[in-house]
């Protein structure tokens, strides 16, 4: 219905080989150019769980170019009784509907593409927020005219609203992350998504004998998807994580707003929003539920307003640039907060930017988890207080994977606790069955300094020699879609990007 439209796109794509030569489209000579009029050209746009429900027409194919759907299939002559109503076809995915009987099923990822001949009947369902199509259908466009408007008739849109539908286009997946000059999570940390909290238990990390420092040839050649990145490009810290976040936070120091947590939670996005705080309202419904036996609050609200709040002590270990602790001191005013960071630079930023605050920041090992000073002064200074009080939470967002002996970590973290208190890490952990010598997963650890590249179960068996239990073992790339809504689902490329040379920025890709 927009011929300028769908000839400008046929610039960008053509017919697969194998359509090319099927009825109708063999006497078309490119995707817009139709010899006898025998089919059209077709473009498909749909938001999340859209559908078209079961019909049939004219032979058709669809190559899918962002997102996800999903096609149900009947043969030609299928009886009305069958099919049923038409309903929404992403009702038979919920259960909500009964499929047909005799019906198959298929997804269709990004480029791949889906033929069907005449008269099948067919159904489909969005399984991405942007799920975008080009292809052709036999028969003509007059009989499927929708009565668009005229896109030349729209009004322009400020600055502001263009941005704002770039960033939500770079969530879905339609632009890259540099078409959009606001759109990385949080201004700072390490690429992606970023991690906050650079904490280990001493300043300087020797990696083990047997895992050698990166160099040009082997941070090239050890992942497939390197795209001829030759890996002199980046600047390698040599397991110096105090140096490693230090100039983290001086190259993007300028971006961060104090008053701001969300640009200074440098965390990956996380929920349909894109937040990277919701890491804290995790912590906090684990602590209320485990700790408090309570209900939580609802996400991102401050602590019930009966006026009850209890009174406890968190441990933040690993609280890099103290937006954890700021955020909780802002929703549960009434717990005692201490933090711990090795980064001279993180630190820095804590005492001196941040708006004053109670929580105690300290520059030190996160292995050494000491309570906060005893007098009620509310200190949040210099940290000279080693007075051993006890934790009822100790909780690590993205910091525990840096530790060089995570078990000794953990150790620390137990021993820190009041009866019944919990330890909440929120990290990458090595999927069961994936060798640790994988070359990604080894270019992951090196360029992100992540020496603790565990699975789950190894963290569960040291927590039970250590009288704890593993009470709660959440996938949160699953149930949060970490992959899509950070990289698209797609390897990213593994090149310098923006002047960015830093290796954390390589780490993120490979993350």
């Amino acid at each position: 219905e927009n011929p300028s439209f769908l000839s400008a796109l046929a610039n960008d794509y053509s017919i697969p080989p194998p359509i090319a030569t099927l009825p109708p489209f063999s006497s078309s000579t490119s995707a817009n150019n139709n010899k006898d009029g025998s089919s059209f050209q077709v473009f498909s746009a749909m938001e999340q769980g859209s559908s078209h429900p079961f019909h049939s027409h004219d032979a058709a194919w669809l190559g899918q170019v962002s997102g996800a759907r999903l096609w149900y299939f009947l043969p030609p002559n299928t009886s009305k009784r069958v099919v049923g109503p038409k309903v929404n076809g992403c009702d038979y995915l919920s259960g909500k509907e009964k499929m047909p009987k005799g019906a198959t099923a298929c997804v269709q990822n990004a480029g791949e593409v889906v033929y069907f001949p005449n008269k099948w009947l067919h159904a489909t369902c969005a399984l991405e927020p942007w799920s975008v199509g080009v292809g052709g259908q036999g028969g003509s466009p007059n009989v499927y005219d929708q009565n668009f408007g005229n896109l030349s008739g729209l009004q322009k849109r400020g600055r502001s609203s263009v941005m704002e539908e770039r960033k939500k286009m770079v969530e879905c997946g339609v632009l890259d992350e540099g078409d959009y000059e606001g759109s990385t999570p949080s201004s700072g940390g390490s690429g992606g998504g970023g991690t906050d909290g650079g904490t280990v238990t001493e300043a300087y990390i020797s990696p083990p004998a047997n895992r050698q420092q990166p160099n040009a040839e082997n941070a090239a050649n050890n992942n497939n998807n390197n795209n001829n990145n030759n890996g002199k490009d980046w600047k390698w810290y040599d397991g110096n994580l105090n140096e490693y976040y230090n100039k983290l936070e001086r190259d993007e120091h300028a971006k961060r707003d104090p008053n701001v947590i969300t640009s200074y939670a440098v965390h990956r996005w996380m929920g349909p929003d894109g937040s990277t705080l919701v890491h804290y309202d995790l912590v906090r419904a684990a602590i209320y539920e485990l700790v408090l036996y309570k209900h939580p609050p609802p996400p991102s609200q401050s602590s019930h307003p009966d006026g009850n709040a209890d009174k406890i002590r968190v441990f933040d270990a690993g609280c890099g640039l103290g937006a954890g602790l700021m955020w909780f001191e802002q929703h549960e005013p009434k717990w005692d907060l201490v933090g711990h960071t090795i980064s001279e630079e993180q630190h820095k930023w804590i005492v001196e930017d941040l708006p004053a605050h109670k929580f105690v920041a300290r520059l030190r090992s996160y292995d050494k988890p000491l309570g906060g000073s005893d007098d009620g002064d509310g200190s949040n200074t210099n940290g000279d207080d080693d007075s051993p009080l006890l934790f009822n939470a100790v909780y690590s967002i993205e910091a525990a994977v840096h530790s060089p002996d995570l078990r000794r970590s953990l150790a620390a973290w137990s021993d820190a606790l009041l009866p019944g208190g919990v330890v909440v890490i929120v990290d990458d952990f090595l999927s069961v069955g994936v060798s640790r010598d994988d070359p990604d997963v080894d270019l992951f650890a090196r360029s992100w300094i992540a020496n603790a590249v565990h699975t789950t179960v190894e963290i569960s068996n040291w927590a039970e020699k250590m009288g704890m239990t593993l009470v709660r073992d959440r996938d949160l790339g699953s149930e949060f879609q970490i992959i899509k809504r950070n990289y698209r689902n797609k390897a990213p490329v593994l090149r310098d990007e923006q002047g960015r040379a830093h290796q954390g920025w390589l780490g993120s890709k490979v993350r």
